[in-house]
């Protein structure tokens, strides 16, 4: 018997699902053998779950090649919860901006926490200093999560519908050239109401969807700075088919850029615009031998992400983005995670963003084609 994935995934209460399936729907070994091709099948109350339940053993998920320390933070619940109100009045000028776009629950914030902590290891650079800014709590809170002094952590939760953060640093690299860099946290939940106010369905916008809405249109169109700026548009790798109240990432990500686009914002960006694919330590077991990572990320796009890569490179070749070249993928991952929750952390792939902000010309030679 095979084990239901969608039928499993979908259960409000995936515990009980489980323990009422075995046997009928799919074996122990099935559930076993899922949760070693992908420790992040199932989420830690699950898990824990399951091993207080005896569906399954300690040493049986140490034998599927877990990670015994996962194992043990099994019931532990996160310490730091991130600010729930975030308002950016405006970005101030002499800085430049990096925007990080994506939907709900792609790991957006992870990835700004990994690249913090990356800004922070003085290994890409001398020294990152924060400044008094709108973003401050925020990303303290982010330090304490993304704490490189700690091999593990437990990561945070989703930030809220309308909650927008602005962190000001200026990175020092090591020749003591200096960089002011603003790193911007856009609420998940923006391109969920940039589809529904494009398609006419109002009834989904909430007092929260529109003030997220607003300050979007104060610091990007009507207040927008003379500053350089920078877009990351974040996709989450192996989630295509995962959708968000009723609907797909991809027509989210395409709505999202249609109405950047509308209102103005990516007329601006030729500084900087970029696609990172987060969650790519998932990616290497479904590449062909004899392919590249970078090859087969692009076919993956290019097949699971049409709609948003198609509008992409119009708009790239139409108001001269990037040259008029469509930007190439970047990989990126923050560590390995399990159980969807727990991060043994890994800010490689952060120093290469770190890398593209300060260095334009060697970001736009390496990922733009």
């Amino acid at each position: 018997m095979k084990l239901d994935f969608d039928n499993l995934l979908k259960a409000s209460r995936p515990y009980e699902y489980i323990v009422d399936n075995i046997g009928k729907e799919f074996m122990r070994e099935d559930l076993l053998n899922a949760l070693a091709a992908n420790h992040s099948l199932l989420n830690a109350e699950t898990m824990d779950d399951c091993v207080r339940g005896n569906v399954f053993s300690r040493q049986e998920l140490v034998d599927i090649g877990i990670d015994p320390r996962f194992i043990d933070m099994l019931g532990s619940k996160p310490i730091n919860v991130l600010p729930d109100v975030g308002s950016i009045d405006r970005i101030g000028n002499g800085t430049t901006e990096v925007y990080f776009w994506g939907i709900p629950q792609s790991g957006k914030t992870c990835a700004l926490g990994s690249i913090l902590a990356a800004a922070r290891s003085a290994t890409i650079v001398k020294s990152t200093k924060v400044l008094p800014c709108q973003g401050l709590l925020y990303q303290i809170l982010l330090s304490q999560i993304f704490d490189l002094t700690q091999e593990y952590c437990i990561l945070p939760g989703r930030t809220l519908v309308d909650a927008n953060f602005a962190i000001s640093t200026i990175i020092e690299d090591w020749e003591r050239h200096k960089y002011p860099v603003t790193l911007i946290d856009m609420a998940g939940e923006l391109f969920c109401a940039m589809l529904w106010k494009e398609t006419g369905q109002m009834h989904q916008l909430t007092d929260n969807h529109e003030r997220a809405l607003a300050e979007f249109e104060k610091i990007l169109v009507n207040q927008q700075s003379s500053n350089p700026k920078y877009h990351f548009f974040i996709i989450e790798y192996s989630e295509e088919v995962k959708q968000y109240k009723g609907i797909y990432q991809d027509f989210y990500l395409e709505h999202g850029l249609r109405y950047l686009e509308q209102h103005g914002v990516l007329r601006n960006a030729n500084d900087g615009l970029f696609i990172l694919v987060t969650k790519t330590d998932l990616m290497d077991a479904n590449v062909p031998a004899g392919m590249s990572r970078d090859t087969y990320l692009i076919n993956y796009l290019n097949r699971r992400y049409p709609n948003f890569l198609n509008l992409l490179r119009n708009y790239c070749q139409d108001l001269g983005i990037c040259g008029g070249k469509s930007p190439e993928p970047i990989p990126f991952g923050i560590g390995e995670v399990c159980f969807q929750q727990y991060c043994k952390m890994n800010i490689e792939p952060a120093k290469w963003v770190i890398d593209m902000i300060i260095n334009p010309p060697k970001a736009k030679k390496k990922w733009w084609r």
